[in-house]
């Protein structure tokens, strides 16, 4: 693959040096790395008492840079703390209006040594069918897919574990403003959405109420209210390390509840143009629901939100 077809890879780090280091050496495990360019979004510290972990983060990204594999790597420093969700949307918007495409990950990934290939194969194959909103590396271990024959799959869901798109996909989510009046008046809206995977309804509650700022529950919104597919793997390209409770958006909970073994399969993936499989939808919208009960009391616990105001709210 020569690198006028390699998208860019981004990556967002904030405090935890370890984790982006590992996440960016399997990322150059890839054959692909080597045609990349490769941006590096670093958020600021929130206070002066994160100064040392973020000052941490970035010599570790210094040190990186100087010994990367990647055809070019771009650190941007950000003087202030913006927040994930600021950082992800101005970086991934600036990468690719300036690129046409993007792979992003965050410090909390490891990927396999195939995943780019996956990555641009699909940005590559599907950048024409406008039916397709965007691209994940990670799937979740369904049972169903145990006995699935291709090697993608299609679902009305979005993701955000190591995931890509292209540019008229990501400007046309305008970026990405919610008319939360009309949203909680529409229950039927609110149900379809809830139903494609348990939890959405509680994320888009706290988010309206400015308890959490989540680019990642705007973008999957986005792709269901304009019918937009997102492509999956039927193994995984991505495992996701951050269910320690280090991350800013984390719940410390069983992490084995989604780990998932990272494909070794370097053939070349068989894209299709399928429509989604209903029992693979069913299944992947009940899965999350073990992993959401350690997340709703995270977020009770941290954002001061009584489970009586929650439950009265949330869509049945």
């Amino acid at each position: 693959m020569d690198s006028m077809s390699c998208s860019p890879v981004v990556a967002f780090a904030y405090n935890r040096p370890d984790k982006i280091i590992r996440c960016l050496e399997s990322l150059e495990k890839n054959p692909e790395a080597r045609q990349s360019d490769l941006i590096i979004f670093s958020d600021g510290p929130k206070t002066e008492k994160g100064n040392d972990a973020v000052e941490s983060t970035r010599m570790a990204l210094r040190q990186y840079k100087e010994r990367s594999l990647f055809a070019s790597v771009r650190l941007v420093e950000a003087q202030t703390n913006k927040g994930l969700a600021k950082s992800i949307i101005e970086g991934v918007t600036e990468v690719v209006s300036e690129y046409g495409k993007v792979i992003v990950v965050e410090d909390d990934l490891v990927v396999s040594s195939g995943f780019l290939a996956y990555m641009n194969g699909a940005l590559n194959y599907y950048k024409d069918q406008k039916s397709i909103g965007a691209i994940s590396g990670y799937t979740y271990p369904l049972r169903c897919l145990e006995k699935y024959e291709g090697d993608v799959y299609f679902m009305h869901k979005g993701d955000c574990w190591g995931w890509a798109t292209w540019a008229d996909r990501w400007d046309d989510a305008s970026w990405a403003e919610v008319d939360y009046e009309a949203y909680f008046n529409d229950r039927q809206l609110r149900k379809r959405f809830e139903d494609t995977e348990n939890g959405w309804d509680l994320l888009m509650l706290l988010q309206s109420l400015g308890k959490i700022s989540s680019w990642a529950v705007r973008w999957v919104l986005y792709l269901f209210e304009n019918d937009l597919l997102t492509v999956y793997p039927r193994q995984s390209y991505v495992t996701n390390s951050g269910f320690d409770g280090s991350g800013t958006h984390s719940a410390e909970s069983d992490n084995n509840h989604y780990f998932t073994a990272l494909s070794d399969n370097l053939k070349a993936c068989r894209f299709n143009n399928d429509d989604p499989v209903e029992a693979i939808e069913r299944e992947a919208a009940r899965f999350p629901r073990t992993g959401m009960q350690a997340a709703v009391k995270y977020y009770l616990k941290r954002c001061y939100v009584k489970l009586y105001d929650i439950k009265r709210l949330l869509v049945r």
